[in-house]
């Protein structure tokens, strides 16, 4: 959708509580839908003088619930108000969003929310546009010894299995062996909120793991990130360092070049036009790169953080104004080469111990932190995506972050009584 004109105040619609592009909205004098969902209203504290200044709030139980968006579509369109942008900050939130877009106009093709969310349509879509994937069979039922004979040999080991709409690196597991293909699919655990258990299985990729973060209007990208995972996201747990670098593109300016002609084939596939994306590439050993997967938001974890200190401002707020405006603030970072990581307990059990403020503003590449748990609260040690605190750092050249990061890594502990 495109910003309108003139002095008609833009409507946006907000899936999911975030503040931040609340107030990203508001400054910018938009009219503010908000849909708060159940996680929303029970656990994430919404602060009422923000959902005062709403034109609308509307509550649900669950984005999984197409009765209640539907009304609450219906009750926008009634109002007679023309949206401007629906923004969903949640991966779990994504079907029932892109089914609310569909429902205010916002698209007309019914598959490209589900391709940014179901790994199968998704490879399939961005495949046909010529971009390259690694190879894939659907698994919709992890029982099925037919089908699982079938993959086994159809596919070259190792293998990866996960939910075909899943998120995070969350229930994902590698077969080395295709002849245990049947017994790690059947012994996957899945989290409450993973609805659908349904598999895709594809072939293993070597080589490094790189994301691209940008902010579009139209066909024009007026941000474009390009990071790399310091180590693959699936080993995070057992060798204790989850975090990315950003790389410059005066340093990189081929695999930029080869990043963007990416872009330029595979946002048409899926129909994506403007706003927030976070795109996961492999680079094989010889230069090839293997599309993994695009989600309509800004990376998770410590990735926003680490963005929005290299770019000077918070990617929503740097969405909303794109949404709105079509441009963006100019951009300017405290370090010329910035990086996150993600620090976590290696135990599960109550916190008894996290970096204290002190700690954190004597490190002297320290730009800033997050928290997301306290001590005394309970530590699962669930996944790669169960977070406690993030760290972004800064250096003046690649190797000093790697370094600096290797070095925060063990030096900032969280510790638990397990």
């Amino acid at each position: 959708m495109t910003a309108r004109t003139g002095n008609s105040r833009n409507t946006v619609v907000v899936c999911n509580y975030r503040p931040e592009i609340l107030v990203a909205l508001f400054n910018q004098d938009a009219e503010v839908c908000l849909v708060l969902d159940r996680v929303d209203q029970r656990y994430r504290s919404p602060d009422q003088q923000l959902l005062d200044q709403c034109a609308e709030v509307y509550r649900i139980s669950t984005f999984d619930s197409i009765a209640e968006l539907s009304a609450v579509a219906v009750d926008i369109r009634g109002c007679g108000r023309m949206v401007a942008e629906v923004f969903s900050n949640d991966e779990l939130s994504q079907f029932g969003v892109g089914y609310l877009r569909l429902l205010l106009g916002a698209t007309a093709n019914p598959l490209h929310h589900v391709a940014c969310r179901d790994k199968r349509l998704m490879k399939e879509l961005v495949r046909d546009a010529g971009v390259p994937t690694t190879e894939f069979r659907s698994l919709p039922d992890a029982a099925n010894t037919t089908a699982l004979t079938r993959i086994a040999g159809e596919l070259s080991a190792p293998l990866i299995v996960k939910p075909a709409s899943g998120y995070g690196s969350n229930t994902t597991e590698k077969v080395d062996d295709a002849a245990a293909l049947g017994t790690v699919a059947g012994g996957l655990t899945f989290d409450m909120v993973q609805r659908s258990h349904q598999l895709i299985v594809e072939e293993y990729v070597t080589g490094e793991e790189l994301c691209v973060d940008a902010v579009w209007s139209g066909e024009k990208a007026l941000t474009f990130v390009v990071h790399k995972y310091l180590k693959p996201r699936m080993t995070v747990l057992d060798n204790g360092l989850d975090g990315s670098l950003i790389l410059l593109p005066e340093d990189h300016p081929d695999l930029y070049g080869r990043l963007r002609e990416m872009h330029a084939r595979l946002n048409p596939a899926l129909g994506i036009e403007s706003g927030p994306t976070h795109l996961e590439v492999f680079e094989r050993p010889d230069g090839e790169l293997i599309f993994s997967e695009i989600a309509t938001r800004p990376g998770g974890g410590w990735i926003q953080y680490m963005i929005g200190a290299h770019h000077g401002h918070s990617p929503w707020s740097l969405a909303v104004s794109a949404a709105l405006t079509g441009t963006i603030p100019p951009l300017s970072s405290p370090r010329r080469y910035v990086g996150g990581i993600s620090i976590r307990p290696t135990t599960p059990g109550v916190i008894t111990h996290m970096p204290s403020e002190e700690e954190l503003l004597r490190h002297p590449a320290m730009i800033t932190w997050h928290r997301r748990r306290q001590i005394g609260e309970r530590a699962r040690c669930s996944g790669p995506s169960d977070w406690y605190m993030f760290l972004i750092l800064g250096a003046d050249s690649e190797d000093e972050l790697i370094h600096t990061c290797t070095e925060a890594a063990r030096t900032f502990t969280v510790q638990t009584d397990g």
